[in-house]
């Protein structure tokens, strides 16, 4: 079972039959051509290409992308162009870059034996970090970087730092889902279907709403209950964007749970 699974299963469920075969059967289907099935149809009509499409650019997950080891090409002197393999961004497109920085305390202390570096590891406690919070409250915040970055390709950053200190950046940026949304929780399946299901309903009333007054001129029959119920979704686009933008937008923030979760922690404590 998964995400596109548990939809396809829901629009079987939520959707007469008839109307699914007769707007996603292709009309030029003969015996020579190899059928293609009616789930597979539907993926490749609406929910690859339009609700896939529309989850990466609502959600996506939240990542920290090291541009350590790259070597940059240079636009001019101050900016910089970086390629990212694929290996850091998991294969997956960057669809939108929020900051970037230099190297964090994290990263010195991995890279240095205890005691050694800016602070020993060994005298932070709670004390002294409450401490440093409260004498930071009165100070200037210290610049973490005077970059710009800017997202020019699908993992190509364009990166203008006016007094490069260094060349360990590190990127927070937004990846991509996974291709089969294995990165969504189980929990939003059932958000997920529903918004598929929208998707399918506004599909079927383009594809049908002229194609049945077609027919009724050619046939010259009423067409009845079909009728009836192509004429109850004309509604289903707007609904799709509504709960699009209003509830899946929100479900797939919190489903990403490195960017809620330091959301949260900014709520309890900012110096996190």
């Amino acid at each position: 079972m998964s995400a596109l699974a548990t939809a396809l299963r829901e629009i079987h469920f939520s959707i007469p039959t008839r109307a699914l075969q007769e707007a996603f059967t292709p009309p030029d289907a003969t015996w020579r051509k190899a059928p293609i099935s009616l789930d597979e149809q539907i993926m490749a009509k609406v929910l690859r290409p339009r609700v896939l499409s529309d989850c990466n650019l609502m959600g996506g997950a939240y990542c920290i992308v090291s541009l350590e080891g790259l070597n940059p090409t240079y636009v001019d002197t101050y900016s910089m162009v970086y390629e990212i393999p694929g290996d850091r961004t998991q294969y997956r497109d960057i669809m939108s870059v929020l900051s970037i920085g230099y190297l964090p305390f994290a990263g010195a202390y991995s890279d240095m034996n205890p005691g050694i570096g800016m602070v020993a590891p060994q005298s932070i406690t709670s004390l002294s970090s409450a401490a440093q919070r409260v004498a930071d409250s009165v100070g200037g915040v210290p610049p973490i970087s005077n970059a710009y970055v800017e997202l020019i390709g699908a993992r190509s950053v364009l990166v203008r730092d006016q007094a490069r200190v260094t060349s360990s950046y590190i990127l927070r940026c937004m990846l991509a889902n996974d291709e089969q949304l294995n990165n969504l929780n189980p929990r939003y399946w059932i958000p997920f279907s529903k918004l598929c299901v929208l998707a399918v309903q506004a599909y079927i009333y383009n594809e049908l709403y002229i194609r049945m007054d077609l027919m009724y001129l050619a046939g010259g029959q009423e067409l009845g209950a079909f009728k009836d119920y192509v004429l109850s979704l004309s509604e289903a686009n707007l609904n799709y964007q509504t709960y699009l933008l209003e509830k899946w937008q929100v479900s797939a923030f919190m489903n990403d749970t490195n960017a809620y979760q330091r959301f949260i922690k900014l709520q309890i404590n900012p110096a996190v």
